[in-house]
């Protein structure tokens, strides 16, 4: 499964949602994107860990991290993320107030944040993919 390419959807749709003022589903799909793109790098290092099951999003970032930078952003937009990501879904009407424009235009860039991060910080080294897929015969 194609996590990274997953994300592009929900990216543009956070994307589509804020400019129609629609800021509660904006982040909902920001928070999707950011869950589908910290999954992308959990399954390529161990495609059955129990954090692809979930929406641990600090979790997996401290899975990721054990073997890739650690970015102080990061952990708090992968933290906000997890918040967000239910109350977004499920939120009662008088918590409405909270999606804003600028929470909307927060999440954009969070999500921008951890695709970057994930572009540029945990790029597949040629020893990750030798190990997942095996030693290649010269």
């Amino acid at each position: 499964m194609d996590y990274y390419k997953l994300s592009e959807e929900p990216m543009q749709a956070a994307i589509s949602n804020k400019e129609q003022g629609l800021y509660r589903m904006s982040v909902s799909m920001s928070t999707l994107a950011i869950d589908l793109l910290l999954k992308s790098v959990v399954y390529r290092i161990e495609p059955t860990h129990d954090l692809m099951m979930g929406h641990n999003h600090a979790g997996i970032v401290t899975f990721i991290e054990n073997m890739y930078p650690k970015k102080d952003a990061v952990r708090h937009a992968a933290k906000l993320s997890r918040k967000y990501f239910k109350d977004s879904r499920y939120s009662r009407s008088e918590n409405l107030v909270v999606f804003t424009a600028k929470l909307a235009d927060d999440f954009i860039s969070y999500t921008m944040l951890i695709r970057d991060y994930v572009d540029n910080d945990c790029q597949a080294t040629l020893d990750d993919l030798q190990k997942k897929f095996g030693k290649l015969d010269s």
